[in-house]
């Protein structure tokens, strides 16, 4: 019974995928669950300190930019590049420049620039104990009681409270030397706002540390150098960046997640406690929701799939119904499936390949018709090619007898083109027997039109060995002199451009009387519809080629035509460039 009813495989299926994982859980859920919450509670903390360290990122790179407007300043420019002492009133100048700096935050404590040129500093602080003395300058260098200055970025100590100093070396913009220092003292009041959010979750603390010697910048409580912070620094230095996970508490009070950045060249890391009492009572509660939830869920998946089983299977049995009716022959599929689902698409999709395949059984059928009605008139229109061939070689002869050489030579090309167009055991040839063949019909068109028809042609090397479609070329230039040229001026210029690249491109141009935009439209339209008839037998022949090459190629050939009546009319086939198709130079073609 299970191995012949579907309808008990999905039911027992669906049942045993539900009651399994339910014994399985009950057992193993507490500490699975567990994890997970943990895991949950990490990868929440980990987003939230990526969107807040891109905040502190900001902030810091924004004050660390106010160092910079020096440059903007040429005055300031010239008066920080001078060697000489400034003078009282050009160092009110430079003063009232770092005063604008200093008023940019107002957590900006302190603001002092020391020259390297004349070991002259310039201060603007917020109160007494503000005020920062740097080493004078020997040689523009730092001497090694200033080498803490050297650190663009450093967590510093004044009056018990940790401030972030920010160390920017002021350097000429051609040659490189060091003028001077700007130091910037930061207290940490807006960076304590822009980790609030992270500090309300979870009654967790958070740590601002600097630099990977984990410089403590800003942290909700006092924090000690413990086995936390010792692992951190490892884990931190092993990753050579950017950096996030989470740590253990030496003494199993929680889980440390940490998340450092490095951008704009300062490693910032931000650390969050989490106490293991979060998660436990999280996994205590998600446990208790989910074996109740389980219980339900397995009396509502047996009645569930009982249902399901019978209405997928009463669909299945239709749609089997309608394949066996298209292995009979029968493809009139009645109606069609209103479901929107993978079922009903499938329905809908053997409805559309049922009538697909009338269709092509029809046009297959259509073509073989033509194809066997089209080789009856070919051969009922054939002439024994040996018995032309030896009448023209005769009369050949005789016009070389009687000196008439030129005769000969047209009567020699007559006759290859005879041969070419009555040789129906080959459909495709090289394209350079189809050249040959265009300029035997070329020749013979000049001769009748003397000086009155300019005709040229380009085609790469690389492109004579591709084998086409026999009889492409030779109509299109013909359609040309005959409704171009004869019914236009009586005198023109024909060029064939041939084009090799991913696709095989035909171009015949010529300057004669060109097509109107209707006959475009028929011709388009004739060529989309077997069924349409051109009025005009100028286009007849085009879309006899065109139809041809559709044919062969499929949907890969496209066509165009662009006429401008005598100035130039172009007519393009786009042929897709098949390699399979080439032949080697050396290779010869029997025409048999």
């Amino acid at each position: 019974m299970i191995k012949r009813s579907l309808f008990t495989k999905i039911l027992l299926g669906l049942l045993t995928a539900t009651i399994v994982p339910f014994l399985i859980s009950s057992y193993m859920s507490y500490q699975i669950i567990g994890r997970s919450v943990q895991d949950q509670l990490v990868q929440l903390n980990q987003k939230s300190m990526a969107i807040t360290m891109s905040s502190v990122h900001k902030y810091v790179h924004d004050i660390m930019l106010l160092t910079l407007s020096y440059y903007g300043d040429p005055e300031l420019m010239r008066l920080l590049t001078k060697k000489e002492m400034q003078t009282p009133a050009e160092a009110v100048y430079i003063n009232q420049k770092m005063q604008r700096l200093f008023g940019s935050y107002t957590e900006i404590r302190s603001v002092t620039y020391k020259s390297a040129l004349t070991n002259r500093q310039f201060n603007v602080k917020s109160g007494l104990n503000e005020r920062q003395l740097i080493p004078d300058f020997i040689n523009r260098q730092l001497p090694a009681e200033g080498q803490s200055y050297a650190e663009e970025y450093a967590v510093i100590e004044v009056n018990g409270e940790k401030r972030l100093q920010i160390n920017k070396l002021f350097a000429d913009i051609s040659s490189r030397e060091t003028l001077g220092l700007t130091s910037v003292t930061v207290r940490n009041t807006e960076l304590r706002e822009l980790v609030e959010p992270l500090s309300t979750s979870e009654q967790g603390d958070v740590y601002i540390l600097l630099q990977n010697n984990l410089q403590l910048l800003y942290s909700t409580s006092p924090a000690a150098d413990s086995g936390w912070m010792t692992e951190l620094r490892g884990k931190i230095a092993a990753a050579d960046g950017n950096a996030r996970g989470l740590i253990h508490d030496p003494k199993g009070m929680g889980i440390y997640i940490y998340y450092t950045d490095v951008s704009y060249g300062l490693p910032i890391t931000l650390v969050k406690f989490i106490p293991s009492t979060v998660t436990l009572q999280a996994g205590k509660q998600a446990l208790n929701k989910s074996l109740a939830l389980q219980v339900a869920v397995t009396g509502f998946v047996a009645i569930m799939a009982g249902v399901i089983s019978y209405v997928i299977l009463l669909r299945i049995k239709r749609i089997l119904g309608q394949i066996k009716k298209i292995q009979m022959g029968n493809f009139n599929i009645q109606g069609g499936s209103q479901a929107t689902d993978e079922l009903g698409l499938l329905e809908d999709r053997l409805q559309d390949m049922a009538a697909e395949l009338d269709a092509l059984w029809n046009q297959q059928y259509r073509y073989k018709l033509e194809m066997a009605d089209a080789r009856l008139k070919m051969l009922q229109a054939q002439i024994n090619p040996h018995f032309l061939y030896n009448t023209l070689q005769s009369i050949g002869t005789l016009a070389i007898k009687k000196n008439a050489h030129e005769v000969s030579d047209k009567l020699a090309e007559l006759g290859a083109m005879f041969r070419y167009n009555m040789d129906i055991d080959h459909e495709e040839v090289l394209l350079q027997d189809e050249l040959e063949h265009l300029n035997h019909y070329i020749s013979l068109q000049v001769g009748r039109f003397k000086h009155k028809l300019d005709y040229s042609q380009t085609c790469p090397d690389e492109a004579l060995f591709l084998r086409v479609p026999k009889m492409v070329l030779q109509p299109l230039v013909e359609n040309s002199i005959v409704h171009g040229i004869e019914k236009g001026n009586g005198a023109g210029t024909i060029r064939v451009e041939i084009e090799l690249n991913d696709r095989l491109i035909i171009r015949v141009i010529d300057n004669g009387r060109g097509f109107a935009l209707d006959m475009i439209r028929d011709i388009r339209r004739a060529y989309a519809d077997s069924s349409a008839k051109l009025e005009s037998r100028v286009g007849i022949g085009l879309v006899n080629v065109l139809k041809r090459l559709q044919l062969y190629y499929g949907p890969g050939f496209a066509w165009d035509i662009e006429s401008e009546p005598y100035a130039q009319t172009t007519v393009t086939l786009s042929i897709p460039y098949q390699p399979e198709k080439e032949r080697e130079p050396h290779e010869s073609t029997d025409r048999g």
